[in-house]
């Protein structure tokens, strides 16, 4: 578990610095996003492709040769002078994260009885998000009291840590990918309702992550002396995530079905979206826990709902799902932004808005059982 909240806060410990890198390297808003695609982009095809790759690896060897090459990668992220080698250990990074989550579970699913494994996935998924969070919080603290750089060195050498951890387990175990075959593809796909929870995820995710990646730069352009410790404080919303999907169940029974009860997360996000558009850090900061809220929630009944209707390939379905999803997140953390530089801020929540309503559509159009009609 503490490997994976490291790979997630190297995932996104850039996110609340963007403003500082694109001062530094004299980029564009987009320009400096895109730290923030470069790391998405192989994360949304690396299921598609990894199964076939790795599939009966073991998952020791390979966690220690992706935390190995992902420490180093940290390090080299802290001492670049050029952009292009930030975007190059960027991306590469990317490529070794899919490696390191796919050996993770892999390890779980062997060393955890059945009994107790959706426990211990709903642990790993609280770690994944607390990753998230501590890997902003500590690039914004250390970037504003010690200078942005250090930050990757810790990051790598908590990494190391992991992996000299890992050395001493003696539990292995073959990596559990399933290939992502175009024969299989299709008759998932065919499943319109399914098909609609990918389109569902792909657009959340997108406006998620496009809002993320900005808030950074609109938080300059409302105070110009906001420090970076204070951008990452204002994803604290994100901690949320850990609150509504152990709940989400409970949540989705109170509303009477996945249908009503996701709509009502959408539109608590699309308010949400709305909302952040007030001029003001402290309106911002209380509009970021009902945006995380909602959009946590929707995903995770979306999830659930979508493995209920793979009765067959539930773990190629999976796959796409995760692969649609990062798409979604990868296009949200750049698109956008060339609007913001254009249009505005403004114009920007607006055009996600619209985004987070059509989602709304799409999910009004979900054919489930009585109980979950409008």
């Amino acid at each position: 578990m503490i490997t994976a909240v490291c790979v997630y806060a190297s995932v996104y410990a850039p996110q609340p610095i963007l403003p500082l890198l694109a001062g530094e390297y004299g980029l564009t808003t987009s320009g400096g996003a895109f730290l923030m695609t470069a790391v998405l982009l192989p994360l949304s095809f690396a299921p598609l492709f990894y199964g076939l790759l790795l599939e009966s690896q073991s998952a020791k060897r390979m966690l220690l040769i992706a935390i190995g090459i992902l420490a180093l990668l940290q390090a080299a992220f802290g001492a670049a002078e050029s952009y292009g080698l930030l975007i190059a250990a960027r991306l590469f990074q990317g490529v070794c994260v899919p490696a390191i989550l796919a050996a993770l579970t892999s390890y779980l699913a062997y060393t955890v009885d059945r009994e107790h494994i959706q426990r211990a996935m709903t642990w790993y998924v609280a770690a994944n998000i607390l990753g998230g969070f501590l890997g902003r919080i500590l690039s914004g603290w250390v970037a504003t009291n010690a200078g942005w750089r250090l930050t990757f060195y810790l990051l790598a050498l908590a990494l190391a840590v992991c992996f000299a951890a890992i050395t001493r387990i003696k539990a292995d175990s073959r990596l559990s990918v399933s290939p992502v075959r175009p024969s299989a593809v299709m008759p998932i796909l065919r499943n319109g309702d399914i098909a609609r929870l990918y389109a569902v995820a792909f657009t959340i995710f997108f406006a998620f992550m496009a809002l993320l990646t900005y808030l950074p730069f609109r938080l300059r352009e409302i105070d110009p002396s906001c420090t970076s410790f204070m951008i990452s404080v204002m994803y604290s919303g994100y901690l949320m995530g850990m609150v509504v999907s152990a709940s989400a169940t409970r949540i989705t029974r109170f509303f009477g079905g996945e249908k009503r009860a996701m709509t009502t997360g959408l539109a608590l996000f699309a308010a949400a979206m709305l909302l952040v558009n007030v001029p003001s850090s402290a309106g911002i900061f209380a509009s970021m826990f009902v945006l995380c809220g909602g959009m946590f929630f929707v995903h995770a009944v979306a999830m659930g709902t979508m493995n209920k209707l793979a009765e067959e390939n539930r773990a190629v379905a999976n796959g796409l799902y995760i692969s649609i999803y990062y798409a979604g997140a990868a296009l949200g953390s750049y698109v956008p932004g060339l609007l913001y530089q254009g249009a505005g801020w403004g114009a920007f929540t607006l055009t996600l808005t619209a985004f987070i309503g059509g989602a709304i559509v799409l999910t009004r159009g979900l054919r489930f059982g009585p109980a979950d009609k409008m």
